[in-house]
């Protein structure tokens, strides 16, 4: 079973790294040495200061937040939340093919915390950092009088989509023992072997999904996650004003969308290629010139990259959470 767990874990490496350098050649393809270098000459450094205090309300906001789903079955004080998701955060960057993710359910189980629990409560925060950055884009393509009328659509149909999402969370909050059994019936038409994986993962986020039950406990959870979702797009927006990139908020907003979507599938470590390609491509949406793009996609990554390293470190030498070789090898088993 570790064999080919490993073997499993090995394929998924070997396809994030493989991506890393397609996304990584896509971004910088048609760029020349000598304009990238002029590109990066037009940052203001300035700018690096309210960006490093968003980054780290970001984290903070996420920490709180996290501390909500995990509260039905694990407390924690706020340093410890805070140095959880700050480790968390380092390994996601420093792991390839989101690995970093098991860190989390790891050292929660180290804790005497269900390892599944704690997955099932990433699955719900996964969720609510979906639904609040699609509300919020949502809300922003409807709202500014710049856009043209199909996005202005566009966001009026994301937001119903999201509408209908949470009247089916609260369908599985009154029904169930109705959804298991349909979740069950669906699943029959898969082979076994794809089935058991994918029926687990169903009833791990259904049961995350109770935390919805307490109206006022979700209620937090989902407006931490607007407000999680604003301050990223408030750091992405000053990197566009370190840049000299004149452009609304829609724009660090629809950054933040390209980027949280490409960083989800596996990649290289520190999101190397699926993060620039993600900021380029989204600012040639709105025309910006591919040197400026690339340059800024750049310095944002190589910022995000320090300021996750930095405060995982930090919070990994003062703290009492701690990694063994375990970790990179093979994941607790579910209790």
């Amino acid at each position: 079973m570790a064999s080919k767990n490993n073997n499993r874990r090995n394929l998924l490496i070997l396809v994030g790294m493989v991506l890393g350098v397609f996304f990584l050649w896509l971004t910088f393809r048609d760029i020349s040495w000598k304009d990238f270098v002029e590109g990066l000459s037009q940052i203001r450094p300035i700018y690096l200061i309210p960006g490093f205090i968003f980054a780290v309300g970001c984290q903070f906001i996420r920490a709180l937040r996290f501390g909500l789903i995990l509260s039905p079955f694990c407390t924690l004080s706020t340093k410890l939340l805070w140095d959880l998701l700050n480790i968390w955060a380092a390994a996601n960057v420093i792991m390839p093919a989101r690995l970093g993710e098991l860190v989390r359910p790891y050292l929660l189980h180290q804790r005497g915390v269900s390892f599944s629990s704690v997955f099932g409560a990433v699955l719900v925060e996964r969720f609510f950092d979906m639904t609040g950055l699609l509300i919020l884009l949502g809300a922003v393509l409807w709202k500014t009088p710049e856009v043209s009328k199909q996005y202005s659509v566009f966001g009026q149909i994301l937001l119903a989509a999201l509408i209908l999402g949470y009247v089916m969370v609260l369908l599985i909050l009154a029904k169930k023992t109705l959804v298991q059994s349909l979740i069950e019936k669906v699943l029959k038409i898969f082979p076994a072997r794809m089935a058991a994986p994918l029926e687990a993962i169903f009833h791990k986020l259904i049961e995350g999904i109770e935390v919805m039950a307490n109206l006022k406990r979700a209620l937090m959870i989902f407006l931490y996650s607007i407000a999680l979702w604003g301050l990223f797009s408030a750091t992405t927006y000053v990197f566009l004003l370190a840049f000299g990139i004149e452009a609304s908020f829609l724009v660090a907003v629809t950054i933040q969308v390209f980027i949280a979507l490409a960083v989800a599938i596996p990649s290289a470590p520190g999101f190397i290629g699926t993060f620039h390609a993600a900021g380029r491509y989204a600012l040639a949406l709105y025309g910006i010139q591919a040197v400026v793009a690339v340059s800024f996609a750049t310095v944002y990554h190589l910022f995000s990259l320090t300021v996750s390293i930095g405060l995982g470190a930090l919070s990994y030498f003062t703290g009492e959470y701690r990694l063994d070789q375990s970790t990179f090898i093979d994941q607790p088993e579910a209790s």
